[in-house]
């Protein structure tokens, strides 16, 4: 049976800027990656690309544009407003969360740390709606939500190049990408509305740069996976773990 990968995130891009490399390697390894997107990106700017109302469609595009180019196998839009995430009925979204979890029963789960990585209210929103789902895909309630599925590990997307050098020691692996970098970065151009945050990495100084392209860094929940771990693998430990 295929190895199972969830990513569940807020916005079209947050998969590419964030994890690009780690999604290309393992889709070529043949890991089977869903990923989940809370939003449309529908309340970015435009800087004249295309008229307010019509961001989301575009975004939309440009997302499965990006899925196609890293390997991602299917792209599910769980329908809320961008930057509306945090006010969203949190047993609805979690609802929806268990379903996803219970059907697709990955291996691992990646989505943002406490901190959003970026601080982005939709994105620290995302990391706790998805640990309450975890907590709640293992338990036998009394809904039609799915079969239990207790996760084997969660993990946490530490951004690197917005890392100290004291953050990254709570990295808990450290995914080589060097391979996949021209990959990540394809993925990357695919989302054109995004140009200001490419701009922004273009800025940064070289090593930096290198660094982001050559190595992508993740946190795992101790507490929440069943079978936590460190480590160059996000798989590792895990080949003999049963549905």
């Amino acid at each position: 049976m295929a190895k199972q990968m969830l990513l569940i995130f807020a916005h079209p891009d947050d998969e590419s800027f964030a994890l690009g490399g780690t999604i290309a390697k393992y889709a070529e390894q043949g890991v089977n990656i869903t990923l989940v997107a809370a939003t449309k990106g529908e309340a970015g700017k435009v800087a004249g690309i295309c008229k307010p109302e019509d961001l989301g469609s575009i975004r939309e595009k440009e997302l499965r544009n990006a899925a196609g180019v890293l390997g991602i196998a299917k792209v599910i839009f769980l329908g809320y407003r961008d930057k509306d995430v945090p006010s969203a009925p949190p047993l609805e979204i979690v609802e929806k969360l268990v379903r996803i979890i219970r059907d697709v029963r990955p291996q691992v789960i990646i989505t943002f740390g406490a901190d959003g990585s970026s601080g982005h209210r939709d994105h620290r929103a995302i990391h706790h709606y998805t640990k309450a789902a975890v907590q709640f895909a293992k338990e036998q309630i009394e809904l039609d939500w799915g079969n239990p599925y207790i996760l084997p590990r969660l993990c946490y997307v530490r951004p690197g190049w917005r890392l100290s050098a004291d953050k990254l020691l709570e990295a808990d692996y450290t995914i080589s990408i060097s391979a996949w970098a021209e990959r990540k970065w394809q993925a990357i151009l695919e989302h054109q509305t995004q140009a200001g945050s490419r701009q922004r990495f273009e800025r940064l100084e070289k090593k930096v740069k290198q660094d982001y392209l050559s190595q992508e860094y993740f946190q795992c929940d101790q507490a929440l996976s069943a079978f936590p771990g460190r480590g160059k693998d996000l798989f590792e430990g895990l080949e003999r773990v049963e549905d």
